[in-house]
């Protein structure tokens, strides 16, 4: 794959940026608290770093792209779990409900893209058939993650959870992160000519998430609790939290851990 000088560049920042969110992570001990958003980064820039190094020899970049992009996404899977039960730790059987529903609904859009995706490749031809196939199952899982990232931050916009900075950051930083890539695949597909267009736009969107978190991310978000929902009517933002602590309570009676 020959980049344009722009898309060097940006190539190159990334990696940069990402090495400094996994230093940051480490340095500050929150590998702990996000062990599958510090493992996804990790993947991230491993394979940008591989792209790079093989990029003129297109079947070892292509095969690198296909194991690299597999494992991202299960990982994002992994991620988004994270986040949702760190998000609700002050509502353990909710988040423990949420958990299942999401693992549910992630096993049956991979089911049914994989599905899709054999079907697909056994009745078409040409030496493209794979790779053509690949993105059609990553852009749906893509779209999936995207969905449930979304979902949570309007979950969290409405009602009034208290969670920790980090947690609001790393979530904000996902949903943006998930979005740029399900888009410029979608982009990507209707508009092959403008790869490289699209390509930059990526880089750069992910650049921004990854600045985001190098700069923000510090230990002492962790005690720097903030109020998502509602902060804009204190009556309602009251009768929501009591609302949500209804329905933990409720759970914690059917939801065994």
């Amino acid at each position: 794959m020959r980049l344009s000088p722009a898309e060097q560049v940006l190539w190159y920042l990334n990696i940069g940026f990402a090495m400094m969110v996994l230093a940051r992570l480490y340095l500050e001990r929150l590998i702990r608290l996000y062990p599958a958003l510090f493992t996804y980064i990790l993947a991230d820039a491993l394979e940008q770093a591989a792209e790079l190094a093989f990029g003129r020899r297109r079947h070892v970049y292509g095969e690198i792209y296909f194991v690299g992009q597999s494992i991202k996404l299960a990982l994002a899977i992994l991620v988004v779990l994270e986040l949702y039960q760190l998000a609700l730790r002050k509502q353990p059987a909710l988040a423990r409900f949420g958990q299942r529903t999401f693992t549910y609904l992630f096993s049956i859009a991979i089911l049914a893209g994989l599905a899709n995706f054999f079907i697909n490749t056994g009745t078409s031809t040409g030496r493209n058939k794979y790779p053509t196939e690949f993105v059609r199952l990553e852009g749906t899982l893509n779209l999936v993650t995207l969905v449930a990232v979304v979902l949570i931050a309007g979950f969290l916009l409405w009602f009034p959870v208290r969670c920790s900075r980090n947690v609001a950051l790393c979530l904000g930083g996902f949903v943006w992160y998930s979005f740029q890539r399900w888009a410029g695949l979608v982009f990507t597909s209707f508009l092959p000519e403008s790869t490289h267009t699209f390509s930059i736009a990526m880089l750069s969107a992910s650049l921004v998430c990854l600045a985001a978190w190098a700069i923000a991310l510090r230990k002492t978000g962790e005690a720097s609790i903030i109020v998502t929902g509602h902060r804009w009517n204190a009556a309602e933002a009251e009768r929501l939290t009591l609302q949500l602590d209804t329905i933990n309570s409720r759970l914690a009676r059917l939801v065994r851990p």
